[in-house]
């Protein structure tokens, strides 16, 4: 088999070593390729991988899903299985709800439009606990400029917020989904903006990058004066949501959905039929938002990753 996954940060290396433990388990001989976010180095690799002809099925966290539409039919057309993660293959307006795709032999994830409005419940929740009533700064910090999941629910959450006056939700330059890279984000923009009440953000890895550039500015301290909103479900920031330092943060499931595309893709080998479609999210052990509420009522909740990118 193959993994096409998205790149190096911790969460793609999750969902890497996820696959990997699973291959492993089942004697499976796994080949992995890093499109490091280029999605036409992704079709390349793809391509590359058909050509070889030694591969019987592959496991694909695509970049583009349009854009590789192409290639991806080529190789069912070889008689190579296809899995696909993290939500529905095709267009963005396709992956607002998970459903099931004809491209894909299974697909393990969520759906994007959920993601946008359990953002937009943890960020009235945490503006309710810092303000009340009043008036609610929100800064957001998305991951890359111009990428696809990024800006649909970007503009979802603009325009929710736009028609909300209580509220008021600027829009960070992105963090290339990056700890360093974040915290220099963060750090020019909390320098200037000294009266945000909420900052959330698409990668708990951001999150942390963004807390050591609070520390640094001064004048905020995470839960106390202002409430952080992480995104991941990463066993750090789990921690600190434990602690009260961080409001929330939402569930991200790598290793849990590459372990089962894996699998699902070995029985698929061997005959045996799969289900075509997979939620990865489960109220009590993949939940869409962990905060203490949710750690108080389920105190053996098993994180799914680290920020190192390893299994939680």
């Amino acid at each position: 088999m193959a993994i096409f996954y998205y790149n190096p940060s911790p969460y793609g290396i999750a969902s890497l070593k996820g696959a990997q433990q699973e291959a492993a388990k089942l004697g499976v001989q796994l080949d992995a390729f890093d499109a490091n976010n280029n999605p036409q180095l992704q079709s390349t690799q793809i391509q590359d991988a058909i050509t070889t002809g030694k591969y019987k099925a592959f496991w694909v966290w695509g970049l583009d899903d349009p854009a590789l539409t192409p290639v991806i039919n080529t190789a069912i057309s070889k008689g190579i299985k296809v899995a696909c993660a993290d939500y529905t293959w095709g267009t963005l307006t396709e992956q607002n709800v998970l459903t099931a795709s004809p491209t894909c032999l299974t697909t393990v994830g969520q759906s994007i439009g959920a993601e946008s409005t359990n953002l937009e419940l943890a960020m009235n929740s945490a503006c309710t606990k810092q303000v009340g009533s009043g008036h609610c700064n929100i800064a957001f910090l998305p991951g890359l400029a111009n990428y696809p999941t990024d800006t649909v629910r970007i503009n979802a959450m603009t325009a929710y917020y736009k028609g909300r006056p209580n509220y008021t939700f600027k829009v960070m330059p992105p963090g290339q989904y990056d700890q360093s890279d974040s915290q220099a984000v963060a750090q020019t923009f909390f320098t200037s903006n000294k009266n945000i009440n909420v900052f959330a953000t698409f990668g708990d890895q951001m999150a942390a990058g963004a807390m050591t550039a609070m520390k640094l500015v001064g004048g905020y301290t995470p839960g106390k004066n202002i409430a952080i909103i992480g995104y991941g479900g990463a066993t750090e920031i789990v921690n600190e949501v434990k602690t009260g330092t961080v409001y929330a943060t939402l569930g991200l499931y790598p290793v849990s959905e590459s372990v089962l595309g894996i699998q699902y893709l070995n029985d698929a080998v061997n005959g045996k039929s799969v289900p075509n479609l997979v939620n990865i999210i489960n109220a009590d052990t993949r939940p869409a938002i962990i905060d203490q509420t949710f750690l108080t009522q389920h105190p053996n909740f098993v994180p799914d990753w680290t920020l190192e990118g390893n299994p939680g």
